[in-house]
């Protein structure tokens, strides 16, 4: 197991390591034949092999050697996702539960698939707080054989705490390997990856990636139906705040949501015990008996569906009875528990991850939603000729605002002056330099919608700002259309030292 705290090095030393263990077999090995190596990613805000939010277990055929944004789909690159779990969050801290859940749930696999495998697990950067709290927990249920720290330099609190979780493990410390300059921060690498997603097509039979340079509203959107007998949909639900039906087209379109696979309607948690309630006392009991908990230590359990438990309700049925029709577009909202503001998680037992799509739009007159997502047709039909079911789920990820401005970009990479308002100092691609910056320093400082792209507007504010070819977009100059006191103010972090006396 690799910890330590954030940009020490996690990532790449895993990697590094896996690509050792590859193409350095064991000399008592008597074929020839690479070993596989197992890569258990726990760590959702930088995953290296897959999207924002999503954690994994890994099979390794062969060393890989890209960055994370060049791999984003199995079965290309000597890698192949065996079961993936969605947090709908970049941080395990908005539930902390639901990750050691799907932790246990990816290590139950991991031993019942890939248990001669070598396994490297890579953790969040989260060391303090709760997220040192998560990571005893992991070191106590995983017990993994080495936990190594990727820091010589504490905080004393996290080591102190990690060595004590591991009485019976070896405990060891490797200087931190930061990069002195880093030219991209975390959330542009997120971007990055996310961008690579949704761009990447992939062809399996000749192993190769590539990547359509089009902007996305020049792909053809998935039109899923989300309503009648033919839906496309089990139903939309929220891991983060539970947002009232009303609000639920607002809260969801233009966004990026997970598709999760549901494979057992035991999937729904307390949903269907409150289900159950209705039923005579010897069924409740069984069904106590059916939803205990699974020890990650039985051998036997392997999720396979002969060996879940039979439920009275199919899934069918329990869509009818725990889902909510918004009162204007009839979406299909499944309902959280009375007692609390957050949705329903899914169980990861019973569920997996698919992919991320991006809702273009919602058609109310035809009861659709647009879609645009990777995830192959093949993966589609599979989930309902196993007899599942396809949930989206909303929560924290990041907002998609680099899909929102490629045709902007992509316009000006083509020659068109059209949103340049034909000032001076413009470059060859018809964007000034200044513009230019203005435009990507508001994506990168996290500012309001205020600050350089307003989407939804139509430019008619001042009369002032430049008219734009991609009509959800216009692009301010300078303090225009800002508040007073509305610049973003960085902390410079070299007070106090040496040479950077004041005055």
């Amino acid at each position: 197991m690799v910890t330590g705290p954030k940009s020490s090095g996690k990532s790449t030393f895993g990697k590094l390591l896996a690509n050792r263990v590859i193409t350095h077999p064991s000399r008592n090995t008597k074929t020839k034949r690479l070993p596989d190596v197992a890569i258990l990613d726990l760590d959702p805000g930088q995953p290296e092999y897959g999207v924002p939010s999503q954690i994994s277990l890994i099979r390794f055929t062969e060393p890989v050697l890209q960055p994370s944004f060049c791999h984003p789909s199995s079965g290309i690159g000597g890698f192949e996702v065996i079961r993936s779990h969605s947090l709908a969050s970049i941080s395990p801290a908005s539930d902390p539960d639901l990750y050691i859940e799907a932790a246990r749930d990816l290590v139950t696999h991991y031993r019942n698939v890939l248990g001669t495998s070598s396994l490297i697990i890579n953790t969040p950067g989260w060391i303090q707080g709760t997220g040192l709290d998560l990571l005893t927990s992991l070191i106590s249920d995983l017990r993994p054989t080495e936990v190594v720290y990727m820091s010589q330099t504490g905080p004393a609190e996290a080591v102190e705490s990690l060595q004590e979780a591991c009485r019976t493990t070896t405990f060891s410390t490797l200087p931190s390997q930061a990069a002195q300059y880093t030219s991209r921060t975390a959330a542009q690498l997120r971007a990055m990856q996310t961008m690579s997603y949704f761009h990447a097509e992939a062809d399996v039979d000749n192993q190769l990636m590539k990547w359509n340079t089009e902007p996305l509203t020049t792909v053809p959107p998935w039109v899923v139906s989300y309503a009648g007998e033919n839906r496309g949909i089990f139903g939309i639900t929220l891991y983060d705040y539970q947002a009232s039906p009303e609000l639920l087209a607002d809260a969801i379109n233009g966004t990026v949501l997970a598709a999760v696979e549901v494979e057992s309607p035991l999937a729904f948690r307390d949903l269907v015990n409150h289900q159950a309630g209705s039923r005579t006392e010897d069924d409740d009991n069984d069904d106590d008996v059916d939803t205990t908990r699974m020890d990650i230590d039985d051998d036997n359990n392997d999720n396979d569906n002969s060996q879940k438990p039979a439920t009275v309700l199919s899934l069918d049925e329990l869509q009818k009875q725990i889902t909510t029709a918004t009162p204007a577009e009839e979406l299909p909202l499944i309902n959280g528990s009375a007692t609390t503001t957050h949705g329903t998680t899914l169980d990861p037992r019973y569920s997996r991850f698919l992919g991320l799509v991006l809702v273009r739009g919602i058609d109310v007159r035809a009861k659709a939603l647009q879609l645009l997502t990777p995830i192959p047709a093949a993966t589609i039909e599979g989930v309902g000729a196993r007899g599942g079911a396809i949930v989206l789920v909303s929560g924290k990820l990041d907002p998609a605002s680099w899909a929102y401005t490629e045709d902007l970009y992509y316009s000006r990479h083509n020659g068109d002056r059209g949103g340049d308002g034909g000032g001076n100092g413009n470059d060859e691609n018809g964007a000034g330099e200044g513009e230019e910056d203005e435009l990507m320093d508001g994506v990168d400082d996290g500012t309001d919608a205020e600050s350089s792209e307003v989407e939804g507007e139509d430019g008619d504010g001042d009369g002032e700002s430049d008219p734009s070819p991609t009509p959800w977009i216009e692009v301010l100059h300078g303090n225009q259309k800002r508040g007073v006191g509305s610049k973003v103010w960085r902390v410079r972090r070299d007070l106090g030292r040496t040479g950077n006396a004041a005055g």
